[in-house]
């Protein structure tokens, strides 16, 4: 045998007992934690492949195809528990719709996991490093610099919004014709998140404007697409899509159109700027534009990472606001009654002297859009990957009460969507359009519209300020809502969130 390969053997034989005796204190380290808190067997699903798994990510794929994912989803938790166990791609992962082990990973045992770094790689070309996509100090620092920004832009004044509805009412057809409402949704917020964003709006709802924001919008889905199907191929992503230059050529798109703002807005915060503003300013009293871009661009001063910071902000206040209200004016089409109520309390109020707090107090928007969020979430499931040996509460033995021992390196599936269609928690009618469930209803971790924890969603509360507001103009404005769709039911359309694959196909009508 040659030195080489002698020396070779030696050092494995030596390091040897180190490997087993790492092996059987991890061992022992794992069996005192089940001992110790009653840890259980979680139930497993039956793969025809067992090695990798592959036979669900194929059933998988297919229900997204068809726009029933979600409910797959629910089938199986209803076959195996509210908390089971799967091989995917050769890594364990819990899926649980348990609200004691959501509230557990979001809350008590949130540094022990992270996000999925697979989901993390697959995405960074298009959103880089920023609040959503980033862990431990990196993601603690990019939440310091967004979340104060966004507890003082709630209060802003509401009136701002007006000028941007009217647009949208202008554009909507007057006459009882058949449109989706979801495209120009989408145009509504995109104008109102750059506006708020970049200090100054696309205006893609005015009909002479120059910017081609159809093309914007085809590139932003196409990104967002991108990223989800990336995701959804896990470690195949880089093999299926290596070819894929329609994804590069889509968040290319984005990346320009955000990198020109962002050197005009490190240009407009420099310090010598600054300093020669403060010389010059004559009147502190005047009212001063919020401008999201310039307040990170004063703390932030690299120009690729503040790109990726704003992303990371652009995506969700450009689709979770639009899609809410999309999704609520789907279901009210179906219950045109639940719209005359709305309508009823909207032409109560004058739209002139709304505020944030008398939005907050229209208790049946509030209702309706809840109910929305319910059915239809910004986020079906939330992933997260366990850093060590950790122990939830629910969903071991054969009544699925009993502790399980989470692994190292296990993945943990929160499906709110499934926590939120719980029959023992809502009732047998958890798929029925039905608002006043929620009056008089104490709101815990059953109900995550925005997830929980450190990680809820910053801008919650705008998102919901945005959404009452609109309904409230459509509302006051439109004497009835009307279905124009033959498919009833919600199909799934998903990217990073899920929208109604058909759109929303309705017709308004106004007084007579």
């Amino acid at each position: 045998m040659p030195l080489f390969a002698r020396v070779i053997v030696l050092l494995c034989l030596g390091a040897a007992p180190f490997v087993l005796y790492r092996y059987y204190e991890r061992w022992q380290t794992r069996r005192a934690l089940v001992q110790q808190h009653g840890c259980e067997d979680v139930p497993r699903y039956a793969h025809n492949d067992r090695v990798g798994g592959s036979d669900l990510v194929r059933l998988r794929q297919e229900a997204m195809k068809q726009g029933r994912l979600m409910l797959l989803y629910e089938e199986q938790f209803a076959t195996y528990g509210k908390t089971f166990e799967e091989n995917f791609l050769g890594r364990t992962v819990i899926n649980t719709m348990h609200s004691e082990n959501i509230q557990q990973v979001a809350t008590s045992l949130f540094d022990d996991f992270a996000r999925n770094p697979g989901n993390r790689i697959v995405g960074w070309p298009f959103m880089g490093k920023g609040v959503t996509t980033t862990d431990g100090v990196d993601w603690k620092y990019s939440r310091n610099i967004v979340k104060p920004i966004f507890a003082r832009s709630e209060l802003s004044d509401i009136k701002g919004l007006s000028v941007f509805v009217d647009r949208l009412v202008e554009q909507i057809p007057k006459n009882g014709t058949t449109f989706n409402i979801q495209i120009l949704l989408h145009k509504l917020f995109l104008d109102i998140s750059t506006n708020f964003l970049f200090g100054k709006s696309m205006d893609s709802l005015l009909p002479n404007t120059t910017f081609d924001s159809d093309q914007f919008l085809k590139a932003f889905d196409e990104a967002l697409a991108g990223v989800g199907k990336r995701r959804q191929a896990g470690n195949l992503s880089s093999i299926r899509y290596a070819f894929d230059k329609d994804w590069k050529r889509a968040y290319k798109t984005i990346h320009a159109y955000v990198d020109e703002r962002v050197e005009a807005a490190l240009e407009a915060t420099s310090p010598a700027l600054s300093e020669n503003k403060q010389l010059i300013q004559e009147d502190d009293s005047l009212p001063k534009k919020y401008v999201l871009l310039h307040e990170l661009a004063k703390q932030i001063r690299d120009p690729i990472e503040l790109r990726y910071h704003i992303i990371a902000v652009f995506l969700p206040a450009r689709d979770t606001t639009s899609i809410l209200v999309g999704n609520a004016l789907f279901f009210l089409a179906r219950n045109p009654h639940i719209w005359m109520e709305l309508r009823k309390t909207a032409l109560t109020v004058d739209p002139e002297t709304l505020t944030f707090e008398s939005l907050k107090s229209l208790t049946e928007f509030r209702n309706v859009l809840w109910e929305t969020m319910r059915l239809q979430g910004p986020s079906g499931r939330v992933v997260r990957y366990a850093r060590r040996d950790v122990v939830l509460p629910r969903g071991g033995g054969k009544d699925g009460q009993s502790p399980i021992l989470v692994k190292e390196g296990m993945s943990v599936d929160s499906n709110v969507w499934c926590m939120q269609h719980d029959r023992d928690i809502w009732g047998p009618d958890v798929h029925v359009f039905k608002p006043e469930r929620f009056v008089g209803k104490r709101l815990s971790w059953e109900f995550l519209p925005f997830y929980g924890g450190p990680r809820i969603c910053p801008a919650n509360q705008q998102v919901m300020t945005h959404a009452s507001y609109a309904l409230v103009r459509l509302t006051r404005h439109f004497e009835c809502i009307e279905n124009r769709d033959p498919v009833m039911e919600y199909i799934e359309l998903r990217k990073m969130t899920a929208q109604s694959r058909n759109g929303v196909q309705i017709a308004f009508r106004e007084p007579q």
